[in-house]
């Protein structure tokens, strides 16, 4: 079992990498667009869920438990805001995935306090506490949405549709990196920057696009 969770928890791995590049470039709502999605999403998933396998009975990691659930949320909004678009609801699993996705926040922002006054390991407490403060504000974006029901732009699903699959491909280049830091920074003593510098780098590429998108619609 844990061979098979290792070997296609890397297959799905590569596929997620090539076909989200492929996604970026892909005219959107294209045919070729919704099916590669479709595999993306269902690639990206079973990477979290054997992911949760992994650390919960083989090599367990709190931090890289909460990494899995940001990844799963980002995906899971992303194609979650299509269907709320046409419904113009959402469905108790959309409060019930933002709500565990807080509490995953909220724990590892907690670890990350517990480990930065109790052990030496001060860049994974800060580690910690960044991913911690960025899942929980995911989780609360969604859930103020949900409560407010606030006046949206036209356009608002499509940009929050590429904001949240950007996001979960950008979690899957970080996890690459890091599982892979001599490929990127080989022997050095800086290869905790793997885990912030996708985000850095991603984040105003995938606003860029969602913008475009936006004034394509409006």
């Amino acid at each position: 079992m844990h061979t098979f969770l290792i070997f296609s928890h890397v297959f799905c791995g590569g596929t997620v990498l090539l076909l989200g590049l492929i996604q970026f470039l892909n005219r959107k709502g294209s045919a070729n667009h919704i099916l590669m999605g479709r595999i993306y999403v269902g690639a990206m998933w079973w990477i979290c869920l054997s992911a949760w396998t992994i650390i919960s009975f083989y090599r367990f990691s709190a931090f890289l438990m909460v990494i899995a659930v940001l990844t799963f949320h980002a995906s899971f909004v992303g194609v979650r805001i299509l269907r709320r678009k046409k419904e113009g609801s959402e469905k108790w699993y959309d409060w019930a995935v933002s709500i565990v996705t807080l509490l995953f926040g909220i724990g590892i922002i907690i670890y990350g306090g517990h480990l930065y006054f109790n052990t030496p390991n001060t860049i994974l407490a800060f580690l910690c506490v960044l991913f911690g403060v960025f899942t929980s504000l995911n989780a609360t974006q969604d859930l103020r949405f949900f409560i407010r029901k606030p006046e949206v732009e036209k356009g608002w699903w499509i940009k929050q549709h590429i904001g949240a699959m950007g996001g979960s491909y950008i979690a899957a280049i970080t996890a690459f990196a890091v599982q892979n830091p001599n490929i990127f920074m080989p022997g050095s003593s800086y290869q905790w920057l793997l885990w912030i510098l996708p985000g850095v780098i991603g984040t105003p590429i995938v606003s860029l696009m969602s913008k475009k998108w936006v004034r394509k619609l409006a």
